[in-house]
């Protein structure tokens, strides 16, 4: 096909089809549990049958070749001549998965790569199980195709007018009744029903060149449907224009920020209240412009149920995953970010987590092990978890383990609480695993997933008991665009903590302080907290005097807590994040810079990777 000539129709295509698979690969893993749904067999049907008239319609014959083989399939289904099987799930997922191949060729403007004749020929041998031989012998055999000189699958404008002849009921009705039908016909005459119309496409599309001896039969006349509510209407936008105008609403967050500021050092009553007010609009277009970008994340845990099932099917184990809600939004920059650590933390739980079904029923339990994966909004942010009913984790193995691959030494790892033992599986090359395998084994993965939620503003926290199973926390901001923070002062400075991480705030006098293996340390309600000075390491040549009184500002990092000291809080402020430039990104502990209400430009602190540059600084 021409991709430049038919862009704007396989723009079109690109979007229906591609919402198309993404649905019928949840459709085909619930058919398996589903089998006698027949609701959901036409539903697929249909999927596979509007993806191959698109496709016919651009001449991508590779995609229709595939997707009528597909649904021949499905037909044979439909009418009850064969059962649903694994063998022929298997058969029609690699299908599937041929079609998303071909489908990301056509999104790069490619010739789409056919199938594996071997897939399309099981395909056709599973339907062709199904055939009813009476049905096919009565069938008239087809006329041979005209030949055509320059190998084009259109028809010729005779041929077409030939269908629609036959479609309308032409030159197919007795002369002694055509009067008596005449009248009963008028108002049907140019109507042709659902099948009809999908008889056509097969003959235009998929079943070939056109066949003269396959006559239709003229529409039945049915009773007028009322009339469908009307729907909503919508229209696309591109992201880009989405990203532009959530930049601008950010700038009139900064101004907003700035005469609130002004505000109240006013005495004016009259501008009070109408600050006041923009305030509330402002608030009010930030969260309708937020809301345009979000997306369920059904999108992400949609593509869960078929990985799970063929992680399962490979390790021969049982496995039934249950998501809960998917509907939940959040930004879409979110959406695409969570995509991959989430991977990596389901396959962790099948292969690692859920036990092979003889030894679950040794241990007393269903030999089908359970993952949950379930998403809630709280307040501004999202909250994530995998859970399992597996083996759990031992803190006893996972000390061990971290011991013999020399992440830490005896002593060290004697000392780990079991939150931070559990903490040990998103290091670098930590892997309980004793051989290596396609699935895991190798110790990478979850230290990706460590660093992506870090990178997201996001916290992980773990819940586990041997025997009992996992339960793996996630906690993420809905968006990266605005965030909320504590704005304070170091030396003069400003700089901003995400409040997502800022646990509480006290006055202490730093006299109560003790020093323990290097590292100050203070007793608050009987647990010690260790303290940290950021403004010696953001701001240059700071004071190194102890002061006598200060503020600490105490931050969850995950399961651990740290105290900051600080000169002076500002207050909560909403910011707007801003890239920091070529020449500052990379920089450790820096997630961001912004304007504050005051006009001064502040830094927004990563505090992991703050203080994880701390510790390596340290070290060396």
């Amino acid at each position: 096909m021409s991709f430049i000539a038919d862009e704007e129709i396989l723009q079109d295509f690109l979007l229906e089809a591609g919402e198309i698979l993404e649905q019928l690969s949840a459709q085909l893993i619930e058919l398996e549990s589903c089998a006698q749904d027949t609701d959901l067999l036409n539903a697929i049907f249909r999927g596979f049958h509007t993806v191959k008239g698109g496709a016919g319609f651009l001449q991508l014959q590779a995609l229709v070749a595939c997707c009528h083989a597909a649904e021949n399939v499905f037909d044979s289904l439909r009418k009850g001549l064969i059962g649903v099987s694994a063998e022929l799930m298997d058969s029609v997922l690699a299908a599937l998965d041929a079609l998303a191949t071909m489908f990301d060729e056509v999104k790069q403007r490619k010739e789409p790569t056919p199938a594996d004749k071997t897939l399309l020929d099981t395909l056709a041998k599973l339907a062709g199980a199904g055939e009813d031989p009476v049905l096919a012998s009565a069938l008239p055999a087809p006329m041979p195709a005209a030949p055509d000189a320059a190998g084009s699958d259109e028809i010729s404008e005779d041929e077409f007018e030939a269908l629609l002849d036959q479609l309308h009921g032409k030159k197919t009705v007795p002369v002694a009744l055509q009067a008596e039908q005449s009248a009963a016909t008028e108002k049907t005459a140019d109507l042709i029903s659902d099948n009809e119309f999908e008889a056509l496409l097969d003959q235009l599309h998929g079943a070939g060149k056109f066949n003269p001896q396959l006559v239709a039969t003229p529409a039945k006349e049915e009773p007028p449907k009322a009339a469908s509510k009307a729907q909503t209407s919508t229209v696309r936008v591109d992201t880009a224009q989405l990203d532009d105008i959530m930049n601008l609403v950010g700038e009139l967050v900064l101004v907003r920020n700035r005469l609130l500021r002004l505000a109240a050092q006013s005495s004016d009553e009259v501008m009070v209240k109408t600050l006041a007010n923009l305030d509330l609009v402002t608030a009010d277009l930030q969260n309708a412009v937020m809301k345009t970008r979000m997306q369920p994340i059904k999108k992400v845990f949609g593509r869960f149920p078929r990985l799970v099932r063929d992680m399962a099917r490979s390790l021969g184990k049982e496995i039934a995953l249950e998501l809960v809600g998917e509907d939940t939004a959040l930004d879409k920059n979110l959406v695409e970010a969570l995509a991959d650590p989430l991977v990596h933390l389901v396959r962790n739980a099948v292969d690692h987590g859920i036990e092979m079904p003889d030894v679950r029923e040794d241990k007393g339990k269903p030999r089908s092990g359970r993952i949950v994966l379930q998403a809630e909004q709280e307040g501004d942010h999202i909250l994530l978890c995998i859970s399992d009913d597996g083996a759990g984790m031992n803190p006893e193995l996972l000390r061990r383990k971290a011991v013999e691959k020399g992440l830490l030494d005896k002593d060290t790892a004697a000392r780990l609480s079991k939150e931070d033992c559990y903490n040990l599986i998103f290091a670098a090359g930590f892997s309980t695993c004793s051989e290596v395998s396609d699935i895991s084994g190798r110790g990478v993965g979850m230290d990706v997933v460590k660093t992506q939620i870090t990178r997201l503003n996001g916290s992980i926290h773990i819940e586990s008991q041997p025997g009992q199973g996992t339960r793996i926390a996630i906690k993420l901001p809905l968006t990266l665009a605005i965030m909320p923070t504590l704005m304070v002062l170091l030396g003069g400075q400003a700089f901003a903590f995400p409040l997502v991480n800022v646990s509480e705030i006290f006055q202490l006098d730093l006299s109560a302080s003790h020093q323990v293996d290097g590292q100050e340390m203070v007793l608050i309600r009987g647990q010690a907290l260790p303290l940290f000075y950021p403004q010696r390491w953001l701001v240059q040549g700071a004071c190194c005097e102890k002061p006598e009184q200060a503020h600490v500002v105490v931050l969850s990092i995950g399961n651990q807590r740290a105290g900051f000291v600080v000169d002076q809080l500002i207050g909560q402020e909403e910011v707007v994040i801003k890239p920091l430039g070529k020449m500052l990104h990379g920089t450790p502990g820096m997630a961001g810079a912004t304007i504050t209400g005051d006009g001064r430009i502040g830094l927004i602190l990563d505090v992991p990777g703050l203080l994880t540059h701390y510790a390596r600084q340290k070290r060396g």
